[in-house]
Protein backbone atom coordinates (compact mmCIF):
# COMPACT_ATOMS: atom_id res chain seq x y z
CA UNK A 1 0.00 0.00 0.00
CA UNK A 2 1.46 3.19 -0.72
CA UNK A 3 2.69 5.69 2.16
CA UNK A 4 1.42 8.94 0.54
CA UNK A 5 -1.72 10.42 -0.98
CA UNK A 6 -1.66 13.73 -3.26
CA UNK A 7 -5.24 15.24 -3.30
CA UNK A 8 -5.96 17.61 -6.22
CA UNK A 9 -9.21 19.77 -5.75
CA UNK A 10 -10.50 21.45 -9.13
CA UNK A 11 -13.63 22.92 -10.07
CA UNK A 12 -15.12 26.17 -11.55
CA UNK A 13 -14.46 29.84 -9.98
CA UNK A 14 -16.29 31.01 -6.71
CA UNK A 15 -17.23 27.30 -6.01
CA UNK A 16 -14.63 27.24 -2.42
CA UNK A 17 -12.14 25.46 -3.58
CA UNK A 18 -9.45 27.39 -1.31
CA UNK A 19 -12.24 27.60 1.40
CA UNK A 20 -12.47 24.03 1.96
CA UNK A 21 -8.80 23.90 2.26
CA UNK A 22 -8.72 26.59 4.50
CA UNK A 23 -11.68 24.75 6.76
CA UNK A 24 -10.30 21.39 7.16
CA UNK A 25 -6.38 23.44 8.37
CA UNK A 26 -7.87 25.80 10.42
CA UNK A 27 -11.08 23.82 11.66
CA UNK A 28 -13.19 27.24 11.29
CA UNK A 29 -14.87 28.91 8.79
CA UNK A 30 -12.01 31.96 7.23
CA UNK A 31 -13.90 34.59 5.28
CA UNK A 32 -11.47 35.91 3.11
CA UNK A 33 -9.01 33.60 1.92
CA UNK A 34 -6.37 33.98 -1.21
CA UNK A 35 -7.15 33.12 -4.73
CA UNK A 36 -4.98 29.64 -4.39
CA UNK A 37 -4.19 28.25 -1.32
CA UNK A 38 -0.35 26.94 -0.95
CA UNK A 39 0.10 23.13 -0.65
CA UNK A 40 -0.56 21.73 2.25
CA UNK A 41 0.89 18.57 3.61
CA UNK A 42 -0.45 16.68 6.97
CA UNK A 43 1.69 14.06 8.45
CA UNK A 44 1.02 10.60 8.52
CA UNK A 45 0.27 10.36 12.35
CA UNK A 46 -2.41 12.63 11.94
CA UNK A 47 -4.42 10.28 9.80
CA UNK A 48 -6.60 7.31 10.25
CA UNK A 49 -4.86 5.52 7.29
CA UNK A 50 -1.41 6.32 8.67
CA UNK A 51 -0.26 8.26 5.45
CA UNK A 52 1.37 11.64 4.25
CA UNK A 53 -1.27 13.94 2.54
CA UNK A 54 -0.71 16.36 0.16
CA UNK A 55 -3.74 18.38 -0.21
CA UNK A 56 -2.76 20.95 -3.31
CA UNK A 57 -5.23 23.76 -4.50
CA UNK A 58 -6.06 24.72 -7.94
CA UNK A 59 -7.57 28.06 -9.68
CA UNK A 60 -9.43 27.71 -13.08
CA UNK A 61 -8.60 30.82 -15.22
CA UNK A 62 -6.69 30.94 -18.28
CA UNK A 63 -3.68 31.98 -15.84
CA UNK A 64 -4.18 28.92 -13.92
CA UNK A 65 -3.92 26.71 -16.79
CA UNK A 66 -0.27 24.99 -17.35
CA UNK A 67 -0.45 24.73 -13.10
CA UNK A 68 -3.55 23.06 -13.87
CA UNK A 69 -2.79 20.27 -16.14
CA UNK A 70 0.70 20.05 -14.15
CA UNK A 71 -0.84 19.38 -10.95
CA UNK A 72 -3.86 17.25 -12.56
CA UNK A 73 -1.13 14.73 -14.37
CA UNK A 74 0.58 14.49 -10.16
CA UNK A 75 -2.62 14.03 -8.49
CA UNK A 76 -3.49 10.49 -7.17
CA UNK A 77 -7.03 11.41 -6.81
CA UNK A 78 -9.17 14.86 -7.93
CA UNK A 79 -12.22 16.32 -6.14
CA UNK A 80 -13.84 18.03 -8.27
CA UNK A 81 -15.85 20.63 -6.26
CA UNK A 82 -19.04 22.16 -7.42
CA UNK A 83 -21.69 24.78 -5.67
CA UNK A 84 -24.89 23.73 -4.80
CA UNK A 85 -26.16 27.30 -5.51
CA UNK A 86 -24.84 27.04 -9.37
CA UNK A 87 -26.62 24.81 -11.19
CA UNK A 88 -23.83 25.05 -14.11
CA UNK A 89 -20.67 24.55 -12.29
CA UNK A 90 -21.99 20.79 -11.48
CA UNK A 91 -23.52 20.64 -15.13
CA UNK A 92 -19.91 21.35 -16.21
CA UNK A 93 -18.28 18.12 -14.54
CA UNK A 94 -19.84 15.71 -17.03
CA UNK A 95 -19.05 18.24 -20.05
CA UNK A 96 -15.93 19.52 -19.43
CA UNK A 97 -13.79 18.34 -16.21
CA UNK A 98 -13.97 14.34 -16.85
CA UNK A 99 -13.94 14.95 -20.41
CA UNK A 100 -10.81 17.16 -19.60
CA UNK A 101 -8.73 14.55 -17.25
CA UNK A 102 -9.51 12.06 -19.93
CA UNK A 103 -8.17 14.14 -22.94
CA UNK A 104 -5.17 14.48 -20.46
CA UNK A 105 -4.59 10.57 -20.41
CA UNK A 106 -5.04 10.76 -16.59
CA UNK A 107 -7.03 7.67 -14.74
CA UNK A 108 -7.34 8.35 -11.58
CA UNK A 109 -10.24 8.55 -8.94
CA UNK A 110 -12.22 11.32 -8.94
CA UNK A 111 -14.41 12.06 -5.90
CA UNK A 112 -17.74 14.72 -6.40
CA UNK A 113 -17.62 17.48 -4.10
CA UNK A 114 -20.91 19.57 -3.45
CA UNK A 115 -20.00 22.88 -1.33
CA UNK A 116 -22.17 25.42 0.38
CA UNK A 117 -24.77 23.25 1.49
CA UNK A 118 -25.55 26.15 4.38
CA UNK A 119 -27.16 27.84 1.12
CA UNK A 120 -30.04 25.45 1.33
CA UNK A 121 -31.20 26.94 4.50
CA UNK A 122 -32.44 24.20 7.02
CA UNK A 123 -32.60 21.55 4.63
CA UNK A 124 -28.70 20.69 4.48
CA UNK A 125 -29.54 16.80 3.28
CA UNK A 126 -30.18 16.52 -1.07
CA UNK A 127 -32.71 13.99 -0.97
CA UNK A 128 -32.32 14.17 -4.93
CA UNK A 129 -28.21 13.82 -5.14
CA UNK A 130 -28.59 9.67 -5.79
CA UNK A 131 -30.26 10.32 -8.84
CA UNK A 132 -28.14 12.90 -9.76
CA UNK A 133 -24.91 11.62 -9.51
CA UNK A 134 -26.15 7.80 -10.73
CA UNK A 135 -25.40 9.09 -14.63
CA UNK A 136 -22.51 10.57 -14.27
CA UNK A 137 -20.97 7.60 -12.49
CA UNK A 138 -22.36 5.44 -14.79
CA UNK A 139 -21.00 7.21 -17.90
CA UNK A 140 -17.35 7.65 -15.78
CA UNK A 141 -16.38 4.81 -14.43
CA UNK A 142 -13.50 7.13 -12.38
CA UNK A 143 -16.12 8.75 -10.41
CA UNK A 144 -16.12 7.19 -6.69
CA UNK A 145 -18.35 8.95 -4.58
CA UNK A 146 -20.19 12.27 -4.29
CA UNK A 147 -19.88 13.96 -1.14
CA UNK A 148 -21.88 17.20 0.52
CA UNK A 149 -20.37 19.40 2.78
CA UNK A 150 -20.15 23.41 3.62
CA UNK A 151 -16.73 25.13 4.15
CA UNK A 152 -18.41 27.59 5.87
CA UNK A 153 -20.41 25.57 8.66
CA UNK A 154 -18.39 23.69 8.61
CA UNK A 155 -19.80 20.42 7.88
CA UNK A 156 -17.93 17.27 6.21
CA UNK A 157 -15.06 19.12 4.97
CA UNK A 158 -12.64 16.49 6.72
CA UNK A 159 -15.03 13.91 5.36
CA UNK A 160 -14.03 15.17 1.85
CA UNK A 161 -10.79 14.37 2.34
CA UNK A 162 -11.31 10.69 4.31
CA UNK A 163 -13.31 9.62 1.23
CA UNK A 164 -10.39 10.98 -1.39
CA UNK A 165 -7.70 9.03 0.81
CA UNK A 166 -9.67 5.91 0.64
CA UNK A 167 -10.06 6.20 -2.91
CA UNK A 168 -6.33 5.97 -3.48
CA UNK A 169 -5.46 3.77 -0.57
CA UNK A 170 -8.78 1.49 -1.37
CA UNK A 171 -10.22 1.49 -4.62
CA UNK A 172 -13.24 0.53 -6.25
CA UNK A 173 -12.39 -0.09 -9.89
CA UNK A 174 -10.03 -3.56 -9.32
CA UNK A 175 -12.72 -4.71 -7.59
CA UNK A 176 -16.16 -4.07 -8.18
CA UNK A 177 -18.28 -2.85 -11.48
CA UNK A 178 -20.50 -0.21 -9.82
CA UNK A 179 -22.17 -0.72 -13.58
CA UNK A 180 -23.71 -4.29 -12.76
CA UNK A 181 -23.26 -3.94 -9.21
CA UNK A 182 -20.93 -7.30 -9.40
CA UNK A 183 -17.49 -8.17 -8.07
CA UNK A 184 -14.73 -7.93 -11.22
CA UNK A 185 -13.76 -11.38 -12.76
CA UNK A 186 -10.22 -10.90 -11.31
CA UNK A 187 -11.46 -10.20 -7.37
CA UNK A 188 -13.43 -12.80 -7.49
CA UNK A 189 -10.85 -15.23 -8.50
CA UNK A 190 -8.34 -14.11 -6.08
CA UNK A 191 -11.36 -14.25 -3.20
CA UNK A 192 -11.76 -18.15 -4.46
CA UNK A 193 -8.01 -18.45 -3.96
CA UNK A 194 -8.08 -17.01 -0.63
CA UNK A 195 -10.95 -19.55 0.59
CA UNK A 196 -9.20 -22.70 -0.76
CA UNK A 197 -6.37 -21.75 0.94
CA UNK A 198 -8.28 -20.73 4.24
CA UNK A 199 -10.27 -24.46 3.91
CA UNK A 200 -7.64 -26.02 5.52
CA UNK A 201 -9.19 -29.19 5.57
CA UNK A 202 -10.54 -28.92 2.17
CA UNK A 203 -14.67 -29.89 2.61
CA UNK A 204 -15.39 -27.11 1.06
CA UNK A 205 -16.83 -24.70 3.87
CA UNK A 206 -14.98 -22.54 6.46
CA UNK A 207 -15.87 -24.12 9.62
CA UNK A 208 -15.60 -21.85 13.31
CA UNK A 209 -11.85 -22.72 13.62
CA UNK A 210 -10.89 -21.62 9.92
CA UNK A 211 -13.19 -18.54 10.25
CA UNK A 212 -11.58 -17.37 13.32
CA UNK A 213 -8.00 -18.83 12.16
CA UNK A 214 -8.66 -16.26 8.79
CA UNK A 215 -9.64 -13.68 11.30
CA UNK A 216 -6.75 -13.86 13.15
CA UNK A 217 -4.44 -13.53 9.96
CA UNK A 218 -5.88 -10.51 8.47
CA UNK A 219 -7.33 -8.38 11.44
CA UNK A 220 -5.63 -9.50 14.32
CA UNK A 221 -7.82 -10.69 16.78
CA UNK A 222 -10.85 -13.43 16.57
CA UNK A 223 -14.19 -13.57 15.93
CA UNK A 224 -17.13 -13.61 19.10
CA UNK A 225 -19.54 -16.15 19.10
CA UNK A 226 -22.35 -13.74 18.54
CA UNK A 227 -20.67 -11.80 15.76
CA UNK A 228 -20.26 -15.16 13.51
CA UNK A 229 -23.40 -16.01 14.51
CA UNK A 230 -24.88 -12.87 13.41
CA UNK A 231 -22.49 -13.15 9.66
CA UNK A 232 -24.12 -16.53 9.75
CA UNK A 233 -27.20 -15.29 10.24
CA UNK A 234 -27.08 -12.68 7.14
CA UNK A 235 -25.60 -14.80 5.19
CA UNK A 236 -28.32 -17.58 5.03
CA UNK A 237 -31.41 -14.81 4.46
CA UNK A 238 -29.59 -13.26 1.59
CA UNK A 239 -27.05 -15.74 -0.52
CA UNK A 240 -28.41 -18.86 -2.02
CA UNK A 241 -26.30 -21.94 -0.22
CA UNK A 242 -23.90 -19.48 1.08
CA UNK A 243 -24.16 -21.41 4.66
CA UNK A 244 -23.83 -25.59 4.79
CA UNK A 245 -23.34 -27.97 7.54
CA UNK A 246 -22.73 -24.31 9.58
CA UNK A 247 -19.85 -23.54 8.00
CA UNK A 248 -19.57 -20.30 5.03
CA UNK A 249 -19.31 -21.49 2.06
CA UNK A 250 -17.42 -20.18 -0.93
CA UNK A 251 -20.49 -18.33 -2.29
CA UNK A 252 -21.21 -17.30 1.06
CA UNK A 253 -17.78 -15.94 1.46
CA UNK A 254 -18.35 -14.12 -1.57
CA UNK A 255 -21.56 -12.61 -0.66
CA UNK A 256 -19.83 -11.20 2.62
CA UNK A 257 -17.33 -8.87 0.38
CA UNK A 258 -19.27 -7.65 -1.83
CA UNK A 259 -21.90 -6.60 0.54
CA UNK A 260 -18.65 -4.87 2.42
CA UNK A 261 -18.12 -3.22 -0.72
CA UNK A 262 -21.43 -2.49 -1.69
CA UNK A 263 -21.84 -0.27 2.25
CA UNK A 264 -18.62 1.08 1.76
CA UNK A 265 -16.02 -1.25 3.73
CA UNK A 266 -13.24 -1.46 1.29
CA UNK A 267 -10.98 -1.20 3.34
CA UNK A 268 -12.21 -4.75 4.86
CA UNK A 269 -11.81 -6.79 1.58
CA UNK A 270 -8.55 -4.79 0.23
CA UNK A 271 -6.99 -5.45 4.08
CA UNK A 272 -7.69 -9.60 3.13
CA UNK A 273 -6.13 -9.66 -0.73
CA UNK A 274 -2.92 -7.43 0.59
CA UNK A 275 -2.50 -9.85 3.56
CA UNK A 276 -2.58 -12.93 1.15
CA UNK A 277 -0.04 -10.76 -1.10
CA UNK A 278 -1.84 -9.33 -3.59
CA UNK A 279 -1.58 -5.86 -5.29
CA UNK A 280 -3.95 -3.28 -6.67
CA UNK A 281 -3.93 -4.86 -9.65
CA UNK A 282 -4.54 -7.93 -8.19
CA UNK A 283 -1.47 -10.28 -8.86
CA UNK A 284 0.52 -11.67 -5.91
CA UNK A 285 3.62 -9.24 -5.31
CA UNK A 286 6.90 -10.07 -6.34
CA UNK A 287 8.08 -9.25 -2.69
CA UNK A 288 5.12 -11.83 -2.00
CA UNK A 289 6.39 -14.71 -4.20
CA UNK A 290 10.11 -13.75 -3.81
CA UNK A 291 11.48 -12.07 -0.41
CA UNK A 292 14.37 -11.25 0.14
CA UNK A 293 17.06 -14.33 0.63
CA UNK A 294 20.56 -14.19 -0.46
CA UNK A 295 23.04 -17.56 -1.22
CA UNK A 296 26.52 -17.12 -1.17
CA UNK A 297 28.06 -18.48 -4.01
CA UNK A 298 29.78 -21.50 -2.22
CA UNK A 299 26.22 -22.91 -0.38
CA UNK A 300 23.59 -24.59 -1.40
CA UNK A 301 19.80 -24.59 0.12
CA UNK A 302 17.96 -26.88 1.25
CA UNK A 303 14.39 -27.47 2.78
CA UNK A 304 14.06 -26.89 6.50
CA UNK A 305 12.07 -29.40 8.91
CA UNK A 306 8.95 -27.20 8.58
CA UNK A 307 9.58 -26.83 4.92
CA UNK A 308 9.00 -30.79 4.49
CA UNK A 309 6.41 -30.70 7.07
CA UNK A 310 4.38 -28.32 5.32
CA UNK A 311 4.84 -30.28 1.81
CA UNK A 312 4.29 -34.06 3.67
CA UNK A 313 0.87 -31.81 5.35
CA UNK A 314 -0.59 -30.54 2.13
CA UNK A 315 0.34 -34.10 0.39
CA UNK A 316 -2.17 -35.88 2.75
CA UNK A 317 -5.00 -32.99 2.48
CA UNK A 318 -5.34 -33.57 -0.98
CA UNK A 319 -5.17 -37.07 -0.76
CA UNK A 320 -7.95 -37.80 -0.69
CA UNK A 321 -8.74 -41.58 -0.89
CA UNK A 322 -5.88 -41.94 1.66
CA UNK A 323 -4.02 -44.27 -0.58
CA UNK A 324 -0.79 -42.77 -0.12
CA UNK A 325 -0.06 -41.73 -3.36
CA UNK A 326 -1.89 -38.19 -5.51
CA UNK A 327 -3.98 -38.86 -8.62
CA UNK A 328 -3.72 -36.41 -11.82
CA UNK A 329 -6.39 -35.22 -10.25
CA UNK A 330 -5.64 -34.72 -7.01
CA UNK A 331 -2.55 -33.01 -8.04
CA UNK A 332 -4.41 -30.68 -10.52
CA UNK A 333 -6.15 -29.72 -7.44
CA UNK A 334 -3.70 -29.32 -4.87
CA UNK A 335 -1.91 -26.63 -7.81
CA UNK A 336 -5.17 -24.98 -8.12
CA UNK A 337 -3.80 -22.46 -6.07
CA UNK A 338 -0.98 -21.66 -7.88
CA UNK A 339 -0.28 -21.12 -11.98
CA UNK A 340 0.21 -24.88 -12.31
CA UNK A 341 2.38 -27.95 -11.88
CA UNK A 342 6.13 -26.52 -12.01
CA UNK A 343 7.52 -29.42 -13.63
CA UNK A 344 5.08 -29.81 -16.35
CA UNK A 345 7.40 -29.21 -18.80
CA UNK A 346 9.89 -32.07 -17.12
CA UNK A 347 7.23 -34.44 -17.86
CA UNK A 348 6.25 -34.67 -14.49
CA UNK A 349 5.00 -37.23 -12.62
CA UNK A 350 6.35 -39.59 -14.88
CA UNK A 351 9.97 -38.45 -14.19
CA UNK A 352 9.54 -39.52 -10.65
CA UNK A 353 9.22 -42.39 -8.14
CA UNK A 354 5.85 -43.70 -8.62
CA UNK A 355 4.04 -46.97 -7.69
CA UNK A 356 1.50 -49.27 -9.81
CA UNK A 357 -1.38 -48.10 -8.67
CA UNK A 358 -1.28 -43.99 -8.49
CA UNK A 359 1.31 -41.55 -9.88
CA UNK A 360 3.02 -40.51 -7.42
CA UNK A 361 3.70 -41.33 -3.90
CA UNK A 362 5.07 -39.25 -0.68
CA UNK A 363 8.48 -40.04 -0.95
CA UNK A 364 8.39 -38.93 -4.88
CA UNK A 365 6.37 -35.58 -3.77
CA UNK A 366 8.95 -35.20 -0.87
CA UNK A 367 12.24 -36.04 -3.66
CA UNK A 368 11.33 -33.66 -6.30
CA UNK A 369 10.94 -30.49 -3.48
CA UNK A 370 13.80 -31.58 -2.44
CA UNK A 371 15.71 -31.21 -5.88
CA UNK A 372 13.81 -28.37 -6.84
CA UNK A 373 15.07 -26.11 -3.77
CA UNK A 374 18.72 -27.71 -4.57
CA UNK A 375 18.16 -26.29 -8.15
CA UNK A 376 16.34 -23.34 -8.30
CA UNK A 377 14.95 -21.88 -4.68
CA UNK A 378 12.71 -19.56 -6.28
CA UNK A 379 10.56 -22.16 -7.55
CA UNK A 380 10.18 -23.27 -3.87
CA UNK A 381 10.05 -20.24 -1.95
CA UNK A 382 6.90 -19.11 -5.08
CA UNK A 383 5.42 -22.29 -4.55
CA UNK A 384 5.14 -21.97 -0.83
CA UNK A 385 3.51 -18.78 -1.06
CA UNK A 386 0.70 -20.62 -3.72
CA UNK A 387 0.42 -23.24 -1.93
CA UNK A 388 -0.30 -21.13 1.86
CA UNK A 389 2.72 -21.57 3.73
CA UNK A 390 1.14 -20.42 6.91
CA UNK A 391 4.40 -18.87 8.72
CA UNK A 392 6.21 -16.09 8.06
CA UNK A 393 9.32 -15.94 6.71
CA UNK A 394 9.50 -18.40 4.53
CA UNK A 395 13.11 -17.80 4.21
Amino acid sequence: MRRDVRILLVGDEGVGKSTIVTSLIKESFVAHVQHVVPEVTIPPEVTPENVTTYIVDSGAGLQDKQHLETEIRKAHVICVVYSIDNPNSFDRIPTYWLPYFRQLGVNVPVILVGNKIDLRGGQVTNEALEDEIIPIMKEFKEVETCVECSAKLPVNVSEVFYFAQKAVLHPTAPLYDSRDHVLKPACVDALKRIFKLCDINKDGILDAAELNEFQRKCFDAPLQLQELEGIKDMVREHAENGVRDDGLTEAGFLYLHTIFIQRGRLETTWTVLRKFGYAEDLRLTESFLYPKFDVAPDCSVELSPLGYQFFTDIFETYDKDQDGALKATELDDLFSTSPGNPWRSQFYPDTTIADDTSPITLQAWLAQWSMTTLLDHRTTLSYLAYLGYPNEPRT
